[in-house]
């Protein structure tokens, strides 16, 4: 027979509501724990570097998201001057592999979602997206957030509402990540237009100087011929011979000089890596042989020819010299070593051009940095920290590259790399050789 206090539990349902209650609990403790990994989620997002690349963004937005959402594969698109660039994520064992899908000019960005979607369709087939658009406080579309799963299901409203909570996080993140690069762009265009100046006042007093010097030196050189031909056989015929190849010299110094100076050099053409390194070294070789540097040459044969600005590209070669130069001051048995090599690189045929010095090397830490404007591992009074960004510049203009490799108190090496122009019959022949080899 059951006793009292078990018939009054079963008539009140006290035993129900009990387990009714505790049912209610586990469940709004594992929604406050779902809600603070989401929260810890969103707070992580607010790390991101602001100087970090868009693959490496949008590679930790996609780890951070699939803590909190199911998809499989994550989009990040930029859309920038009408642009839009779309950094796609996809999972693997331990990573996030982020590949580039560029896109035509799209100044409509209201289809765009579509035109992504059918594009991520052709590469991941199988896969469904779903988009959630970045905007600014005006209300204007900047990018766009996709996830994209192996399954096609719409999104329940807390899941929506979460994609939209973190698309607004990411939104602040990526706009201030944009904010970033338009500054740096500013300062770098600043400091070119500060070198631009400086290297056309000092164009314009080399170009002074050297009118000025040219008529007296002209004289020099006509009259030692002269004496030359009269005085052949005399005792001071070495010594006129002397006086007449080092007025030469002079002569070609000041066409250097001239060159420099000249505002239409800009202009491009095709030039030899052999001449630009001919050309800068009559201009600064004395300067740096007095400093007791032995200069070593090891060109490729034959000479490597480019499309581009001579006045530019010197300009590139003298700022690597005298950046050596710099570093070996204080060196035992200074060296310089200039090479030049062709090279292929992503498919892309270039004229290289490397300056080595055994001089003071840059430390690790420093060589990300040293193309940034203003940066110098100069004493103040020696560098303004523009030449290697200017120079980088002047690369990335000729469709080139530059780059250095360093090792602290071992040496550096700076390598300029510029789209090698082939000749013709090269060209065919190179041809010929790609239709055999392909059967």
């Amino acid at each position: 027979m059951q006793s009292k206090q078990e018939i009054l539990e079963k008539l009140t349902g006290i035993s129900s509501s009990r387990k009714s209650y505790y049912s209610e609990l586990v469940y709004l403790v594992e929604e406050m724990k779902k809600k603070n990994r989401q929260l810890a989620v969103i707070n992580q997002l607010t790390h991101i570097q602001i100087d970090a690349t868009w693959q490496q963004t949008s590679s930790y937005i996609a780890q951070q998201l699939s803590q909190i959402l199911a998809f499989e594969h994550f989009t990040l698109t930029i859309v920038k001057g009408g642009t839009p660039t779309s950094y796609l994520c996809m999972r693997t064992d331990t990573d996030w592999q982020c590949h580039t899908l560029t896109h035509p000019h799209c100044p409509d960005t209201a289809n765009f979602p579509e035109q992504l979607h059918h594009k991520l369709a052709q590469t991941l087939p199988q896969h469904y997206a779903t988009s959630v658009s970045l905007r600014n406080p005006l209300n204007q579309t900047f990018g766009y957030l996709t996830l994209l799963r192996e399954e096609q299901r719409p999104a329940d409203p807390e899941e929506a509402e979460l994609i939209q909570l973190v698309a607004r996080h990411v939104g602040v993140i990526v706009e201030n990540s944009l904010l970033f690069q338009d500054v740096n762009e500013k300062i770098k265009i600043e400091a070119q237009l500060i070198q631009s100046a400086k290297m056309a006042a000092i164009g314009e007093m080399a170009a002074g100087i050297a009118h000025e010097l040219n008529s007296p030196l002209t004289a020099i050189l006509g009259n030692s011929q002269l004496l030359l031909r009269e005085t052949a056989d005399a005792p001071t015929a070495p010594l006129m011979r002397d006086i007449y190849q080092c007025g030469v010299r002079c002569k070609k110094i000041i066409q250097n000089l001239l060159t420099f100076s000249r505002q239409e050099e800009y202009l491009f053409e095709t030039v030899s890596i052999d001449e630009v390194v001919e050309d800068v070294l009559g201009l600064i070789g004395y300067q740096l042989s007095v400093c007791g540097l032995t200069i070593t040459r090891e060109m490729n044969e034959p000479s490597l020819l480019f499309h581009g600005s001579r006045h530019q590209i010197e300009q590139v070669v003298i700022n690597l010299l005298l950046n050596a130069r710099d570093a070996l001051s204080e060196q035992e048995a200074p060296r310089i070593l200039i090479r030049s090599f062709p090279v292929e690189e992503d498919g892309v045929r270039y004229a290289g051009l490397s300056v080595y010095d055994n001089g003071t090397g840059i430390p690790a830490e420093q060589l990300s940095q040293i193309f940034q404007p203003f940066f110098s591992t100069k004493e103040r009074t020696k560098g303004t920290g523009l030449g290697l960004s200017v120079s980088l510049g002047i690369a990335e203009a000729h469709g080139g590259k530059l780059y250095a490799q360093s090792e602290e108190n071992r040496y550096s090496e700076f390598t300029l790399l510029l789209p090698l122009l082939i000749k013709e019959e090269e060209h065919q022949h190179h041809g010929a050789e790609t239709d055999i080899d392909c059967g």
